[in-house]
């Protein structure tokens, strides 16, 4: 099984598979709510967020909202 990685919008760094997986949680892209516990700052998360939200045409306001559960997904 191949594993296709993630990267930052514009750039050729890579996503941390395990935030990734939070991240499309938190956008609802997928059901399966992530088991893993990784964490990482705010500001890396709202750049996940950003670049998941951008490369799948979501609104600003789901954006928000995946944001905003930071603290519930990331501990």
């Amino acid at each position: 099984m191949e594993v296709i990685m993630d990267y930052f919008k514009g750039t050729k760094t890579q996503i941390s598979p395990c935030i990734a997986a939070k991240a499309k949680f938190a956008l609802n892209l997928t059901k399966k709510k992530p088991s893993n516990t990784k964490t990482c700052s705010y500001d890396y998360w709202c750049k996940v967020i950003e670049t998941f939200a951008s490369q799948n045409n979501l609104s600003d306001n789901t954006a928000e909202e995946a944001k905003n559960k930071f603290k519930s997904l990331i501990k």
